[in-house]
């Protein structure tokens, strides 16, 4: 049941760490499915899921950079739903994936029209002039 319920808040065996990534789930009717991670514990994932998914499915959650955890789908609510783990997790390993197709970007460069120019004199100052207030040099 989700977060808001203070009772199911108070039975949960493990502490939920927040995270928010896509991962895969494979399961029994629908296939290999994509879902959206909510929250991770050592036994369990909150997630959201388009698909209908029924309390009791077997299923595998494909988690980037994780082997794969097999568990049940133990609560549904709308497009929410909780998995408990056949086995433990490590939740500080499940996170997004580094960007290693994304190349290295460059620090930032300021667009030419708008750096500095070379001579650092104020625009519409100029030196003065001898004139007919001031003494000649």
């Amino acid at each position: 049941m989700p977060e808001s319920d203070p009772d199911f808040t108070s039975r949960r065996a493990h502490a939920r760490q927040r995270r928010l990534l896509k991962a895969r789930m494979r399961h029994p009717l629908h296939g290999e499915v994509d879902i959206l991670v909510r929250d991770v514990s050592e036994q369990g994932v909150g997630g959201r899921c388009e698909w209908d998914l029924k309390v009791g499915d077997n299923i595998l959650l494909l988690l980037p950079d994780c082997a794969p955890a097999s568990g049940r789908i133990t609560w549904r609510r709308g497009q929410g739903f909780g998995v408990l783990l056949d086995g433990p997790i490590n939740p500080a390993s499940v996170r997004n994936p580094a960007p290693a197709d994304r190349p290295a970007q460059a620090p930032y460069q300021v667009p030419t029209s708008f750096r500095p120019s070379i001579d650092f004199k104020r625009p519409g100052f100029r030196t003065r002039r001898p004139g007919p207030d001031t003494k000649p040099g």
